[in-house]
């Protein structure tokens, strides 16, 4: 009887270790997605009864707009009083935060020293300097949990201290354990805590691997980008790390930039865009076969000539191997001023990666990713008519963020995708709206359908009105919306720049949704609960729990109080 019980045990809490999982860069994964795939906590059922859990102050500086980035999530990290749940988030002042997940008590706080030739640059609305990028660390929200998850997992009752880290001896006696890598990559994908190192890069552009389980670096840290640069969300993929600068910030040229930390010599790669940056908040999406993906508003390329929405796959080392331009002419792109524009997401459909991409001509395209325009580099897999309004003398109308995706396997395995519009759509009847269609923003839904054996995208519903929605987070057939509460307009209709008051006068309160992934029916709405924006962060969904963060230094958590009798005390 005690050898059956001490096996019953042990396969209870190998059950338990399997189920922890990450949220590990903006959109959960490289490929940009946005799927919580193993999230089933949240359903149709009980989801008018989230509630909030707690909120975590940071003390950090505000930089123009920017505040805190999107938020991670580190499923498990070993210390030497058991498993903790990490939550991570960057923020505008240099300052990276981990704190525990299930407590909201700081576990670190890291502040990077600014360290280039170039003095800092002063704030804007649109350059606010410090730290733009979101974190990222290896791994996806796609990929079967690494952990354990559920209450009692090593959190110690309320009112006792959380642990920072694992002890030097008990750190010494993991690495020199058997068949253990004493020192495994910097961004390999995290094996019950080990390689989960966290890339971030500093307003002087110097990346930092960053311990999981202290803040400190890894290694010195590495010159990635030009100094004052505005960078998306970081990327990485098979020992990778990838970068995309915008708006010209510090008085540099816009780029995409990769920094190999598989091999010794750190080999960093870049190419010039000469013209505007890559689109949308996550700068890159990477295929299954590590094809780097990003879409180009304007400037010019060897490969493609002319950039216009143009979407360019690149090599590892960021050499161009093809791409796809959307024919026609579309709006120019003024310099200095954010123009509509989405990081494409990427999928697969029988068998092979697809893209989503869209253009200021409003459309939505799918592109093969074997040959992304055909022999003329013009022709997609299918697009849609035209979805958003033209943008008008800078209103900022257009898609804008990141795509997002998901596959259905309980409904004939249909794929959705999402975009976050902002403005009016212009076939607001195609999405079954004939009346009180969306003025701020929406977000709109689409199913691939097979046609003649080719993907196609079918309009299915748009939410409410929200304004300048955040990309969506998919689980278990739910859609988490972000409504920012800033306002589109990126500028006066003369062109200039509002400045930081003036913006931040415009904007309103960002509000999270829970929408019907089939349907766009509002399950939930947190009302009030924020008392000011959120600005160009991300939604973070894993282990019960969603996350955003506000213009106030804020983070959010949002779940089931009753599941949380670490918070309660019950």
């Amino acid at each position: 009887m005690r050898k059956f019980s001490l096996i019953a045990l042990s396969a209870a809490i190998a059950c338990a270790v399997l189920w922890a999982a990450d949220w590990p860069s903006q959109s959960g994964n490289p490929q940009r997605d946005g799927w919580a795939k193993t999230e089933k906590a949240f359903t149709k059922e009980n989801a008018g009864k989230i509630e909030p859990l707690y909120k975590y102050k940071a003390d950090n500086q505000v930089k123009g707009l920017q505040a805190l980035g999107t938020p991670l999530i580190n499923g498990m990290l070993i210390t030497y009083l058991g498993f903790k749940e990490m939550l991570v988030f960057g923020g505008s002042g240099d300052n990276i935060y981990s704190v525990d997940a299930d407590l909201n008590r700081l576990i670190w706080k890291v502040h990077f020293d600014y360290k280039a030739d170039k003095p800092q640059a002063a704030p804007t609305s649109v350059c606010p300097g410090g730290m733009t990028a979101a974190l990222a660390m290896a791994g996806s929200s796609t990929a079967a949990g690494r952990g354990p998850t559920g209450a009692g997992r090593g959190r110690g009752a309320p009112g006792t201290p959380a642990v920072a880290a694992r002890g030097p001896a008990a750190a010494a006696a993991s690495a020199a354990a058997p068949g253990r890598d004493a020192n495994p990559p910097l961004f390999a994908a995290g094996n019950f805590g080990r390689g989960a190192n966290f890339a971030a890069v500093g307003g002087d552009g110097n990346l930092h691997a960053l311990n999981s389980s202290t803040g400190g670096d890894r290694s010195a840290p590495i010159p990635f980008v030009p100094a004052n640069a505005k960078v998306s969300s970081l990327n990485v993929n098979d020992g990778v790390v990838y970068g995309a600068t915008q708006d010209n910030c510090g008085g540099n040229a816009n780029g995409l930039y990769a920094l190999d930390l598989s091999t010794d010599d750190h080999k960093l790669s870049s190419v010039a865009l000469n013209g505007g940056g890559a689109a949308g908040s996550g700068g890159t999406a990477i295929g299954a076969d590590g094809t780097v993906y990003a879409q180009i508003p304007d400037g010019t390329g060897e490969m493609a000539g002319q950039y216009n929405d143009s979407v360019i796959a690149f090599s590892k080392d960021l050499k161009a191997k093809d791409y796809f331009t959307p024919s026609g002419t579309a709006q120019p792109v003024t310099k200095g001023i954010p123009t509509p524009g989405v990081t494409p997401v990427v999928f697969t459909w029988k068998g092979s990666d697809v893209i989503v991409s869209s253009g200021r001509d409003g459309r939505v395209y799918l592109l093969d990713s074997k040959s992304l325009g055909g022999a003329d580099h013009h022709t997609p897999l299918s697009k849609t008519e035209p979805i958003a309004s033209p943008d008008s003398k800078f209103s900022g109308n257009g898609f804008w963020g990141t795509f997002s995706s998901w596959e259905d396997a309980e409904n004939g395995n249909t794929r959705w995708i999402y975009a976050s519009l902002w403005g009016p759509a212009a076939g607001a009847a195609k999405f079954g709206v004939t009346n009180g269609a969306a003025t701020n923003g929406s977000i709109v839904a689409f199913r691939v359908e097979d046609h003649d054996g080719k993907p196609v995208l079918a309009p299915a519903w748009a939410s409410r009105d929200m304004m300048a929605p955040a990309p969506v987070v998919t689980a278990n057939g739910l859609v988490f919306a972000l409504s920012t509460g800033e306002s589109a307009r990126q500028a006066k209709e003369n062109g200039s720049l509002y400045s930081v008051s003036e913006k931040q006068k415009m904007a309103g309160r960002a509000v999270l949704y829970v929408l019907d992934g089939a349907s766009g029916k509002e399950l939930y709405s947190s009302g009030n609960l924020a008392s000011t924006f959120s600005h160009g962060a991300g939604l973070a969904v894993a282990n019960r729990r969603i996350y955003f963060t506000t213009h106030d230094n804020l983070v959010y958590s949002l779940g089931f109080l009753a599941e949380q009798p670490q918070l309660t005390g019950k």
